[in-house]
């Protein structure tokens, strides 16, 4: 089908072109509606070494952070078990959590990140789990008994102040649902005209063809019988029958004496 045959065609058939529009419209703003969105919050936590005793290390701890990794690693592991899931998920059945050592720096940075579908809920459970990372860090050290002057310490890097809407959930499902709505539309009606084009229209075949007359016989009512007097008389085929006064008069005139 070429372009202006297709476009033929929705023109013939723009009610039904009207019709999948408002429905594609239609789908989109439940697709829209219906569709949970996706709230994101971060927090980063900055694991520290305990002070130093020796004179000749140096004072500054951020001079010594590279051999805490596997504590991140760690805690990370410890604040994401199957209890801290269940806890969580009676608090919101969308949300979805990560804590763990972040990748872009070797610095022993534990980053906790949240999605939910609540921005409310979302920053309610990041707070939680912001809150238990210095108690964790210190349950652990406390559990092999290092002593306090010994133990790792923590500190808040980054904290979101408020839950932010990521992945366009919602806009992408109403564009998918859109776009879907629109090319079915189009295909129907196309698919609907030369259907139409290819049989003609039915009611021109259910037309009844009129029947031919066929001759009809006289009945014996309207057969008129010759009069007695007037058999054996010639009549011309040419002209018309005398009238039968005439013909009376005729016969009883004398005959011709020459004959």
């Amino acid at each position: 089908m070429q372009i202006g045959d297709f476009f033929g065609a929705l023109r013939r058939r723009w009610l039904l072109v009207l019709i999948g529009f408002l429905m594609t419209v239609g789908l989109s703003g439940v697709a829209y509606i219906f569709i949970k969105p996706t709230y994101e919050i971060t927090g980063t936590v900055l694991l520290l070494p305990p002070p130093v005793t020796s004179e000749t290390e140096s004072v500054n701890p951020y001079l010594r952070l590279g051999g805490l990794q596997q504590i991140v690693d760690l805690v990370g592991v410890s604040l994401s078990d199957q209890a801290a899931q269940q806890e969580f998920k009676a608090i919101s059945q969308d949300v979805d959590f990560t804590v763990r050592a972040d990748v872009r720096t070797s610095s022993p940075l534990l980053v906790v990140d949240v999605k939910d579908s609540s921005p409310e809920s979302a920053l309610r459970i990041r707070d939680i789990l912001m809150a238990r990372v210095p108690v964790r860090v210190d349950a652990m050290q406390e559990e092999i008994y290092v002593a306090p002057k010994d133990r790792v310490t923590t500190t808040v890097v980054t904290l979101d102040g408020q839950a932010e809407e990521v992945g366009k959930n919602r806009l992408r499902a109403a564009v998918v649902a859109g776009v879907g709505g629109l090319a079915l539309t189009l295909l129907v009606a196309a698919m609907w005209d030369a259907r139409r084009a290819r049989h003609p229209r039915r009611r021109l075949r259910r037309k009844k063809i009129p029947k031919p007359a066929h001759a009809t016989t006289p009945s014996a009512e309207d057969t008129v019988e010759p009069a007695e007097d007037t058999v054996g008389t010639p009549v011309s085929p040419a002209s018309p029958p005398q009238d039968l006064e005439a013909l009376e008069e005729a016969a009883d005139a004398p005959g011709d004496p020459t004959l």
